[in-house]
């Protein structure tokens, strides 16, 4: 399935989580062991191109919801403009919020273990802080990037900030990847920070808000975020997508102001 062709083009955030649905569905149906989707989903978090993601998920059979995404299909790996016009970006937040609710702090579907709820639900980004907290005792992070059964996360690794260590959390915390080269510079977020009853009905009300009416949240991300040259400071990124494949995003801060929405264009 892999190609080289237009490898060298960038990916997005929603390109690696393609390839981390894929992982997972290789994972469930045996193509993978654990310790290898693993070490493949870390490596599809921080890789840089469509070339990256392509060594990563080459030898895998591809799952029919993902047979038209640009990790597979090369057609689609062009750049696409998705920026909402500002003056709707305050509109399309508070519809989210109004129409999530805070409904989604109640539960939701169970995920890999009988006690914590699906991730990207209110309830799920609680429970998931509440045991960071107890885990290393403060919430200090590079980037966390929840999915619905499963976190990922990097922060620096314990007693020394020039390296860095890569979580795997799905109810526990595995092991961590410790690699070198951490900058200096690099920027933390304090997941303390967050507003959990703001951010949980953003997450609720995402598909109506990002137009994916029919989808659901893929994922969300803590990190210093960026539009184009403009530093938007720490952030959420939460990412829907469609049934059809249609995905977006919006970023808000961490108390729920909205910066950005960037819905599906059509097809």
């Amino acid at each position: 399935m892999a190609t080289t062709r237009y490898g060298d083009i960038r990916a997005r955030d929603t390109d690696r989580a393609d390839v981390c649905g894929l992982l997972d569905a290789a994972l469930a149906d045996g193509q993978l062991t654990e310790d290898e989707h693993t070490a493949r989903t870390a490596k599809a978090m921080s890789a840089k191109s469509f070339g990256e993601l392509d060594a990563i998920v080459g030898d895998l059979q591809i799952p029919d919801n993902l047979v038209d995404a640009p990790v597979v299909r090369v057609d689609r790996r062009r750049p696409r403009r998705w920026l909402a016009p500002v003056a709707i970006i305050s509109a399309a937040a508070v519809l989210g919020a109004a129409v999530g609710g805070i409904a989604s702090c109640a539960g939701g579907s169970l995920g890999p273990s009988e006690h914590v709820p699906t991730l990207t639900t209110g309830a799920g980004l609680a429970y998931f802080l509440a045991e960071y907290r107890a885990e290393f005792g403060d919430t200090k992070a590079d980037e966390v990037t929840l999915y619905p059964e499963y976190v990922l996360f990097k922060r620096p690794a314990s007693g020394n900030p020039s390296e860095t260590a890569s979580y795997y959390y799905n109810g526990s915390f595995r092991e961590p990847d410790i690699r070198d080269g951490r900058s200096p510079d690099t920027k933390t977020v304090d997941l303390a920070a967050v507003d959990v009853r703001a951010i949980a009905g953003l997450l609720a009300g995402a598909p109506q808000t990002i137009k994916v009416p029919d989808g659901a949240v893929n994922y969300f991300k803590f990190s210093f975020a960026t539009n184009g040259p403009v530093d938007l400071g720490p952030a959420v990124q939460i990412y829907a997508k469609s049934r059809a494949g249609a995905s977006g995003f919006m970023t808000v801060t961490f108390t729920g102001e909205p910066l950005r929405v960037a819905s599906p264009t059509p097809r």
